[in-house]
């Protein structure tokens, strides 16, 4: 499995214990049986590609040509100090969708594998988190990461990615991870990061974007479809409204309830339901039955490439 292989020594108990959705980690050399699926010919290959997804950045400025550049102006481009990213390079490359399906099998999430080529002394991006657990595999030259906690927006998710991150706002020590060909960096979802190429830099950066809690909503959705408690419509005030003063119906003694006083009962009847059926134990095996199920198929997609990439 490509986690036991990647942790060396760590046990994956012991790294999903301590480690995963809390705290970066490195392991040296571990990734060195997968410096072959990223390389500079990875990149221009990848360029050709149709539909590609490229962003080209230099110092956070983006290439001003609204186009992706053809394969023979990359070198040029390098030159330059710009940094070539192709997102979603798992759609192009089968090495590539064989590493996204091993770590979506394992880590049962979307995941992705973009690819940074980057000159030396030179960085792409600025100061930015994401949304996803970001394992970066170092396969050529040398890069040099900076981390820092977040705490100006803990937990993001992809709807509650700012267009302005707000870095200036943090005050998380900085923690500094010098990467070579063959090792990795685990970056946990939320984390600052940066990175400079000390050298000209190639980089696989799978992003698993994990389920959050709010997406157990979606999942007892299906449940809930079948309760009348949950199908019923809503209070309206006599202009078809919601209204905090009409009076459609009465309470105990004949007190008048307003739309506002119903929908607080029938507010208050749901969450009691939904508590309900969130802590139902048949609920929640079903949801990671679901899981299991994800990376099942997520297991059999990368046995699939392998065995296509060995006739």
């Amino acid at each position: 499995m490509i986690l036991d292989r990647l942790l060396g020594p760590v046990s994956r108990d012991s790294f999903f214990a301590d480690t995963f959705l809390r705290q970066p980690f490195s392991s040296p050399g571990t990734a060195k049986h997968l410096c072959g699926n990223g390389s500079w010919q990875t990149a221009l290959d990848l360029l050709a590609a149709e539909d590609a997804d490229v962003l080209v950045v230099r110092d956070g400025e983006r290439w001003p040509e609204e186009r992706v550049p053809a394969p023979e102006e990359a070198a040029a481009l390098r030159e330059d100090g710009y940094t070539l990213l192709v997102r979603h390079a798992e759609r192009h490359d089968q090495r590539l969708a064989r590493l996204a399906a091993a770590f979506e099998s394992e880590l049962s999430g979307d995941t992705d594998v973009h690819v940074y080529a980057t000159p030396g002394g030179k960085h792409g991006f600025g100061w930015h988190y994401d949304a996803e657990e970001v394992f970066l595999l170092q396969t050529e030259g040398t890069k040099e990461y900076s981390l820092r906690k977040n705490t100006v927006n803990p937990w993001p998710t992809l709807e509650t990615l700012p267009q302005d991150m707000r870095y200036e706002r943090e005050q998380m020590p900085l923690m500094k991870c010098l990467l070579e060909p063959g090792d990795w960096l685990y970056i946990p979802n939320g984390w600052w990061h940066t990175a400079h190429a000390v050298t000209d830099s190639i980089t696989l950066a799978v992003g698993v974007l994990r389920p959050a809690a709010i997406d157990l909503l979606d999942a007892v959705r299906e449940t809930l479809l079948s309760s009348l408690l949950w199908r019923q419509r809503l209070p309206v005030g006599s202009g078809g409204l919601v209204s905090l003063t009409d009076r459609p119906g009465e309470g105990a003694g004949g007190t008048p309830k307003t739309a506002a006083d119903q929908l607080k009962e029938l507010a208050d009847a749901l969450a009691d339901d939904l508590r309900r059926e969130l802590t139902n134990p048949l609920f929640l095996k079903w949801w990671l039955e679901q899981q299991e199920e994800r990376a099942e198929a997520a297991r059999q997609r990368a046995e699939e490439l392998r065995d296509s990439a060995a006739e």
